[in-house]
């Protein structure tokens, strides 16, 4: 593009685009898709929509569990075995018998320490922002390692964690003396006071650490069973330390009243206090010292001593891990080095006790270690729910603690599993008992871990309270994001959670006694019903600030009534399914029922329960008998429990049952007692006697016994029994087989409820009420949304409710009951809701509220009993009319934008969640690490960054991955299946689509080889089916690990360059916000690019975070345009570029000028037809020939573009009658141009390459991953060199957000010290000259000028004067500094960088005609790259930028110095040509090709000139192309080079064909006219020629330069041959020419002007004898006259030309008579044209003189000789087929 501003001067030729990369690079070529074409990834369920549950759930489950997708388990080893006994104490491994039974009792010291200011810190980093609970950890680890690091040091062992506190432990023996080992206790605190008393952290809180030693009997006991086992320590020092550390200050080591029994006074300096605790200040002497007198010397060897580093067990060599005997003596000392801290856990392995200590173990552990994958892998945040419970135990023995506690931990150990929770750990820290548990660890995923926090916390509060000697039950629960992982020492740790609600939930626990309380996001979170929950009283929480609003949990539902009697609401949009139960159970006295038991299926809390108690309401009012069981945990934990409920119910029995009333009730029913009812003893709570012999039978007769018997008791019944079960996911497995047998009862029937969602595992009596014919299943759907209102009213007890909430409800809840309930319930604790109580009459005053009143009936109160129901109206109507009753109660919303709030309708993570936990850690892990590249991967990134990469285990994860539906391959197109959902439907599962999972990526695949694994394991580029997966997976990963990732997939892309496949580039993955048009499947897994908005940013994070799009890079798209920005260049600007179509050498590289609309237009009509007939086609049908034959060198890149010599050329058939042997023996190197090009480089296919957009995308994820793994310079390096990709791309806005971006980083991290002052100039004055490089192409001329002098200045470059002699005290350092070696590579990295800067500024000034400083910019760039090595399109700009300048300063002659500079620079270049610097060659070869045209140096020209010509084809460059041609043409056939010149003009038609460019056809008739007006033979006929015109002008096809050369050329013509009438219809147009505008002094416009000047006097000499047209002979010769002058200056710098206009002008002198100056004229032309060895002038100035008619004869007939039939006259006598100038008078 030009930028330069229109000139007063003719010879404005000036910095014309062809130096443009736009013009040179065809990067413009992008087309659009459609996001929902690849979109259809996201395969979330909807609301309300439940596939087939047989296929869905269990054949699903089934299809993710082969056997060969598991990872095989191994026997325990050495490595394995110790990383275990790193989690527990040593007194754990001293143990020779791990059962309960073992309780050791010993004496012994014990230091319990707290750390003081965490929950201060902990607050700090929860509110500082993502990675704070990672920060956090770290922090503790640090600190409490270092603690622990002492203390065993110190001979001690840490026995019991409990978060920030730790209880550690010195036992004494037979051998030592107590106070022995409590001065050692001593010693150990007072050394971490003295180191660690006081330690600042990042945010500026300090952590101390409070210390307590106790002393006395103590004992330790395994409890639990099974593979559910903990210890605890529990006896008088453990309460009395406790006590003392809650006495003790921060800073304090004090030691209870009992330890300071055992020591001597006068060898500590202590002080007592009130309360018997004694605190130690220092040690005045050693106890153990013989000579007592001995003062303590200090700490400070022990201090130097534990200042070691120490390595974590996962981190040793295999080889230290094998038996002692095996190992050289290096490794043992190396071995015992290492453990000498804790050698002690060398115990686990000599004693084989590996599989004792798994028993302690909790279960995510566990998983780690049985895969041998590192703890650390572990760590991650997870969304949990937390349960601290606390059991008061009534005043009893040791002995019996200890039988209580462990009774009590059974109880939870079982209810907690089976609810799919995890205990992690049991405290006795003082007289209670403290257990945590927790919810959605890894492995034990809830769809709602909140709800199953709840209901099993209730489980345990029955159980546990029941226990005898256990005097209340207290449990706290909190739900949120903690922090998981290992904490501790490396060779003592433990697993646990850290985070506020962690803290929260203990509070709670402690705050509020024998009751369950949890915070409000877990009841939000539970979707349980709100009758359950009790607001609590306001009250404060150590150490939280805000705790919230606190409810109390009870599952017994209370019923709410009015006017004491129990009522519920009216059933809303049920009556389908209603009505169904109700014509079933009405035929209950029919012999005959098509089926056994009704089983309800809907999501949590979809209103299954209140249709189950519609249907109880409904059967008690016609007097059947009703049970009715609401299912829970300890159902599902307790066999046979839910049996025995519906007996009890059954038999009337209330509970509990008084004596034998039970039993009596069974033997009356059955009708006599028989010894077998003993069978159902276990089975419904019964207590008949065992007969003798019983125990002989085994358990399964003894079952089928139970079922005999089972079944007589169940016929006994004599009435017709409804049995309503809640829940049934919450059935215990025993109890199915007897619920069978109810189910075949003829006066049983069973109404069932499922939750969808609710299992945890998969049972065979749960397939089977699936696949039972006797169970009838109805799907619960949605509500309509007409009934959204009325239960909104129903939740709120209101009349009427606004519009905009229940249209928010209906967007937001999709119909479903217990989201709508939990959508108000969170409006109303965030205060957004308001409730009035108004008159009819002030409904006026909330119109704007449009309030929906729904109809009375469905708001009216409806008696639980049926008797009670006329009470009830009666009550009601004597309310109505009160005083009151006029009164209407609505609900306004007060706060609108909390409508718009985010609320999780669907818990989908949840789901999510449970699926990644069933994967082993090695899936897992490379699950997370996918996360982290994208939605589309890479097989070869992934595999790149994954830790010891097995490419067999990783097949074997991926197959896994594939059955799960979590992956599938990113070749696979999937089409959308829109279903729509009915209430009472059930949907067919798709999983016979979804069944086939294959690959359709490209490469040869032998199951035989791989161990028999599919194609798909294997598969070479996948993708996530799902958003919500790939986010939830990224969000478990903790800070560190993200940036791990993140880092290595920053270093895997900068280190492997990538290509586009057309340039052999394989498959790459990266991330993007453009989108590609993908129009047929892959067929090439290498031409896969991904693109995604920020990922971080997914819902939108993203990691960073955003959308994902898979593109390819198929045939048909590479074959469009890729790009479609707009560009941001200013009208004004565009308007010169309109103005300015030549291709003269621009100055810049970087910048990359938008199509003009003619050409826009003409891609666009390439896009809509392909096929289309041209003028061409027509005209030329018959020469076929002419056009396919010849030009084979324009395909000849490589050999033309690295010829050297002229006999290279002469090899090619490119020959010239001037290049002798003698010539070309003597040609040397400096005068020609030698470069080598790449040998990949001649083989692409540049119309397909996407090279640009390719990295355009890689280096925005590059920025992204640099973000997020904080590598701030990398971060600056990637957004310049993606901005100087953008500015390539034409995309100049976002090429400045993203320098801002970059500068703002720089200014905001300079305090930081991350940058260097070198860095700092360095990518400063990057980021200054690319942003004027924007600026200017945006037209911002000022903006641009503005940065170019700053960057200027950070380069200390005087754009005024070129050798600046001032030399000042700085600059001399800097010359000091430069040259030792370091300071010498920054400086040469300086010179480098500020090449570019000033190619801009030449640019840049010359645009705003500041000549002078454009100059000096283009000198300063050719001195720095003579001497310092740069890039080379920045070299190459440098040196076409100084061509340009002096030939628009008409100093052609200079350029040839120029010339040879670049030759010698390029020759001696060390590395070839790469493909995206080819275009820079190109340029420089048409500068070159100017400037030797301009010299008259016309073989070499030629030369130059096919160079550009083929690399501009090469490119794609049309619009060079086209520059090119008519240059080159001429400069042919001045040089008798006919073949030649037509193979040029026929690739210009096959260029039209190809491009469907018009302006090529225009091109060939112009030059085809040319070719006849000036050498007198034919390539189309006059005819041809003037048909096309006549058809251009009638379509308007191709303006511009091409059809300015087309009608002067014809309309000279029909004047030479006198075909008046013929000319008049082109004179209008010819003459409209005259000073176009758009001339810029370039050869291609010259000759345009010329032959429009000699067509006026064509025109002249016409006229001469007829006197009546003297005004317009007068006009012509003024004309003429004015022409000719205003081209003197411009064919005296393009000599080539200069003979024509002498020629010209001698034909003007002779029309005026002035002969003998005529004559002159002429024969300075023949001087000028031999001068220049211009062949075509010297022979059109002999024929001047001469007599040759034939011309005008061939004009006459309308048939010039063909050109083929010319070749002969061309090389030996041309003159005469040319036209003779008339200019005699008549």
């Amino acid at each position: 593009m030009n930028f330069r501003r229109p000139r007063t001067r003719s010879r404005r030729s000036s910095l014309s685009y062809s130096a443009s990369s736009h013009k040179w690079r065809n990067v413009s070529k992008k087309v659009s898709c459609k996001d929902d074409d690849l979109n259809e990834d996201d395969e979330e369920p909807k609301a309300g929509e439940l596939n087939d549950w047989v296929e869905e759930f269990f054949l699903h489950k089934k299809a993710c569990t082969t056997k060969s997708e598991e990872d095989v388990e191994v026997k325990l080893s050495k490595k394995q075995t110790l990383i275990l006994s790193t989690l527990v104490p040593d007194e754990l491994l001293f143990m020779d018998t791990f059962d309960k039974s073992n309780v050791k009792r010993f004496v012994g010291v014990l230091l319990m320490a707290d750390v003081s200011g965490y929950t201060a810190l902990s607050e700090k980093y929860t509110n500082s922002g993502e990675g704070g609970t990672y920060r956090l950890t770290v922090t503790l680890n640090t600190y409490l390692g270092s603690l622990i690091e002492v203390i065993y040091s110190h001979g001690g062992d840490i026995i019991k964690f409990a978060g920030d506190a730790f209880l550690a432990l010195w036992k004494t023996d037979k051998k030592t003396f107590i106070n022995h080992t409590i001065h050692t206790a001593i010693a150990c605190a007072l050394i971490i006071q003295h180191s660690f008393g006081s330690y600042e952290t990042d945010v500026k809180v300090n952590l101390k650490v409070k210390l307590a030693i106790s002393a006395g009997n103590l004992f330790f006991a395994p409890i639990g069973s099974g593979i559910d086992m903990t210890y605890i320590i529990i006896g008088l020092p453990v309460l009395e330390a406790k006590a003392a550390e809650s006495a003790c200050a921060s800073g304090e080591v004090k030691l209870t009243s009992t330890a300071w029994g055992h020591c001597y006074s006068r060898n500590y300096d202590h002080v007592v206090d009130d309360n018997g605790l004694v605190t130690i200040k220092s040690i005045l002497y050693d106890p153990r010292e013989r000579d007592v007198t001995k003062p303590f010397l200090g700490f400070g060897a022990m201090v130097r001593q534990m200042k070691k580093t120490f390595i974590s067990i996962e981190s040793l060599p295999d080889i230290l891990y094998t038996s002692p005997n095996e190992l050289s003596n290096a490794d043992i000392c190396k071995r015992n080095e290492i453990l000498s801290l804790r050698k002690t856990i060398l115990l686990a392995d000599e004693k084989d006790v590996g599989s004792e200590i798994r028993k302690f173990m909790i279960r995510p552990i566990l998983t780690q270690i049985d895969a041998h994958q590192p703890l650390k892998y572990l760590t991650e945040m997870r969304q949990v729910s937390i349960l601290f419970i606390t059991l008061k135990p009534r005043e009893c023995s040791y002995a019996q603690l200890i039988t209580i506690v462990n009774n009590a931990y059974q109880i939870t150990c079982e209810i907690v599993y089976r609810s799919m929770g995890c205990v992690n750990k049991i405290i006795l820290f003082d007289k209670d008992v403290m257990i945590l548990v927790i919810f959605g660890l890894r492995g034990f995923k809830h769809e709602s871990e909140a709800q199953a926090a709840l209901k099993c916390a209730c489980g345990i509060k029955k159980s546990v309270s029941a226990l005898d000697g256990v005097l209340e039950v207290s449990i706290g629960i909190t739900t949120g994001p903690v922090y998981c992982g290992v904490v501790g020492h490396p060779l003592r740790r433990e697993f646990t959670v850290i985070g506020a609600v962690v803290n929260k939930a203990a509070r709670l626990m402690c705050g509020f006694r024998n009751k369950i309380t949890c915070d409000e996001t877990t009841f939000i979170k539970s979707k349980m019903s709100s009758n359950g929950f009790t607001l609590q009283p306001a009250t404060e929480l150590k150490g939280i600030v805000n705790p919230g609003r606190i409810f109390e949990y009870t599952e017994d539902i209370r019923v709410k009534e009015m006017y004491d009697i129990p009522v519920i609401q009216p059933l809303l949009d049920r009556d389908d399914e209603f009505n169904y139960f109700q014509k079933w159970i009405k035929d209950f006295n029919s012999p005959i029922r098509d089926f056994d038991a009704l089983l309800l299926i809907g999501e949590s809390r979809f209103g299954k329960t209140r249709l189950l108690e519609w249907m109880a309401r409904y059967t008690r009012s016609i007097k059947l008998k009703v049970c009715y069981i609401s299912l829970t945990s300890i159902h599902a934990a307790t066999q046979y429990l839910a049996l025995s409920q519906i007996f009890d119910q059954i038999l009337d029995v209330k509970n509990p049952a008084g004596g034998f009333e039970k039993e009596e009730k069974i033997v009356n029913l059955v009708k006599h007692y028989s010894d077998e009812l003993c069978y159902l003893n276990n089975v419904i709570k019964v207590r008949f006697a065992y007969p003798e012999g019983m125990y002989v039978d085994g358990e399964d007769i003894q079952r089928e016994k139970a079922k005999e018997v089972f079944k007589k008791v169940l016929t006994a019944i004599p009435v017709t029994c409804i049995i309503f079960l809640d829940d049934l996911q919450n059935l215990d497995v025993a109890s199915w087989d007897f619920l069978l047998l109810m189910l075949d009862m003829k006066k049983i029937y069973t109404v069932l409820t499922v939750t969808r969602g609710k299992f945890s595992s998969v049972h065979t009596w749960l397939y089977s009420v699936f696949i039972s014919s006797k169970i009838r299943k109805i799907v619960l759907g949605p509500l309509n949304y007409k009934w959204i209102a009325p239960l909104a009213c129903q939740i709120l007890d209101v009349e009427a409710v606004p519009h905009d909430l229940c249209i928010a409800l209906r967007t937001k809840c999709q119909g479903m009951p217990g989201l709508i309930e939990s959508f108000i319930i969170h409006l109303f604790s965030s205060g957004a809701l308001e409730f009035k109580q108004i008159n009819k009459d002030e409904l006026k005053n909330l119109n704007e509220e449009n309030l929906q009143f729904p109809e009375s009936s469905v708001l009216r109160p409806i008696a639980l009993n049926v008797e009670d129901q006329p009470k009830l109206d009666l009550l009601i109507q004597e309310n109505e009319n009160t005083d009151t009753a006029g009164d209407i109660k609505v609900c306004i919303v007060t706060r609108k934008q909390e409508l718009n709030a985010e609320f999780n309708v669907q818990n989908l993570d949840a789901l999510i969640m449970i699926q990644i936990d069933s994967l082993t850690p090695y899936q897992q892990l490379l699950l997370k690490i996918s996360s982290v590249i994208g939605n589309v991967l890479s097989r070869d990134l992934l595999e790149s960054i994954m830790y010891e990469n097995d490419p067999i285990t990783t097949a074997k994860a991926i197959k896994r991955l594939f059955s799960m539906r979590i992956f599938s391959c990113a070749n696979i197109r999937y089409k959308n299946y829109n279903r729509k959902l009915g209430s009472n439907v059930s949907i067919k599962s798709d999983i016979s689509f979804q069944a086939a999972i294959t690959c359709e990526c490209c490469f040869d695949h032998d199951p035989e080889l791989n161990e028999n694994l599919p194609k798909y394991a294997f598969c070479k580029v996948m993708r996530f089916r799902g958003k919500n997966a790939r986010k939830t997976c990224y969000e478990l990963l903790p800070l560190n690990q993200k940036k791990e990732f993140h880092s290595r997939i920053v270093n895997y892309l900068e280190n492997n360059k990538q290509k586009c496949p057309d340039c052999g580039g394989t498959i790459m993955i990266i991330q993007s916000s453009m989108n590609f048009y993908p129009e047929i499947p892959f067929c090439n897994p290498k031409r896969v690019l991904e693109l995604q908005t920020h990922i971080e940013h997914d819902d939108s994070d993203s990691p960073n975070e955003n959308e994902f799009e898979i593109v390819p890079i198929t045939q048909h798209a590479k074959n469009n345009s890729i790009y479609d920005i707009e560009s941001s260049t200013s009208k004004s600007t565009i308007e010169d570029h309109k103005s300015d179509q030549s291709l003269r050498p621009s100055k810049v590289s970087i910048l990359k000028v938008p199509v003009d609309d003619e050409i826009c237009n003409d891609e666009q009509n390439k896009r809509r037809s392909t096929k289309r007939v041209t003028m061409s086609k027509v005209v030329i049908e018959n020469h076929s020939n002419d056009t396919i034959e010849g030009h084979a060198f324009f395909d000849m890149f490589r050999a033309i573009a690295e010829a050297n010599k002229l006999s290279d050329w002469h090899d090619l058939g490119i020959l010239d009658t001037q290049d002798t042997l003698e010539d070309t023996a003597v040609d040397n190197h400096k005068r020609s141009f030698h470069i080598k090009i790449e040998k990949s480089v001649s083989k692409i296919d540049f119309k397909k390459c996407t090279c640009t957009e390719l990295n355009i995308v890689i280096y925005e994820q590059l920025v992204h991953h640099a973000e997020e793994a904080e590598l701030k310079i990398k971060v600056i390096e990637f957004l310049i060199k993606l901005s100087s990709l953008n500015i390539l791309a034409n995309n100049c806005e976002a090429a400045i957000t993203n320098l801002e971006n970059a500068e703002n980083k720089i200014n905001n991290d300079i305090l930081m010290g991350i940058y260097t002052k070198f860095d700092i100039k360095k990518y400063t004055g990057k980021i200054l000259s690319l942003k004027a490089a924007a600026y200017l192409m945006g037209g911002k001329h000022m903006a641009a000028k503005t940065q170019i002098e700053r960057a200027a200045n950070m380069y200390q470059i005087n754009l005024k004067k070129v050798n600046d002699i001032k030399l000042n005290f700085s600059k001399i350092i800097n010359f000091v500094k430069s040259k030792h070696s370091k300071y010498k590579r920054q400086y040469n990295i300086l010179k480098s960088d500020s090449i570019f800067c000033l190619n801009i500024a030449t640019l840049l000034y010359s645009t705003i005609d500041d000549e002078k400083t454009s100059r000096i910019a283009a000198q300063h760039a050719l001195n720095l790259v003579k001497r310092y090595e740069c890039p080379v399109i920045d070299l190459c700009d440098a040196f076409t930028n100084a061509i340009q300048i002096e030939l628009d300063d008409g100093k052609a002659d200079n350029t040839l110095h120029i010339e040879r500079c670049a030759i010698n620079v390029l020759r001696n270049l060390s590395k070839p040509i790469q493909a995206d610097e080819v275009y820079a060659i190109g340029k420089i070869f048409f500068a070159t090709f100017h400037a030797r045209l301009a010299r008259g140096e016309l073989p070499a020209a030629i030369r130059s000139g096919f160079r550009s010509l083929v690399v501009s084809k090469f490119l794609c460059a049309e619009n060079i192309s086209l520059d090119i041609i008519p240059d080159l043409f001429y400069l042919l056939l001045c040089r008798r080079r006919v073949t030649e010149a037509i193979d040029v003009m026929k690739f210009l038609l096959d260029l039209h064909h190809a491009q469907n460019v018009s302006e090529c056809e225009t091109w060939y008739y112009a030059l085809s006219i040319d070719m006849i007006l000036d050498c007198g033979f034919q390539l189309e006929s006059p005819q041809d020629i003037n048909r096309y015109t006549d058809f251009a002008l009638r379509k308007g096809k191709a303006g511009g330069q091409s059809r300015r050369r087309l009608v002067v050329g014809l309309w000279t013509y029909w004047l030479r041959a006198e075909q008046e009438r013929k000319a008049k219809r082109l004179e209008v147009e010819a003459l409209s020419w005259c000073n176009a505008e758009d001339d810029n002094g370039s050869l291609k416009t010259i000759i345009s002007a010329l032959r429009l000047a000699e067509g006026m006097l064509q025109s002249l000499a016409g006229k001469l004898d007829d006197l009546k047209k003297v005004v317009d002979l007068m006009e012509l010769r003024s004309l003429a006259d004015k022409e000719l002058t205003r081209l003197e200056q411009d064919v005296k710098i393009v000599r080539a030309i200069t003979p024509r206009w002498y020629l010209l002008k001698s034909k003007s002198l002779s029309l005026s008579g002035r002969y003998t100056y005529a004559a002159v004229a002429n024969n300075q032309a023949l001087e000028e044209s031999r001068k220049t060895r211009n062949d075509l002038e010297e022979e059109l100035a002999r024929a001047a003189t001469g007599n040759s008619q034939f011309w005008i004869s061939s004009a006459k007939t309308g048939r010039f000789l063909h050109w083929r039939g010319a070749l002969e006259h061309v090389r030996t006598n041309w003159h005469p087929l040319m036209y003779r100038i008339n200019t005699s008078r008549q």
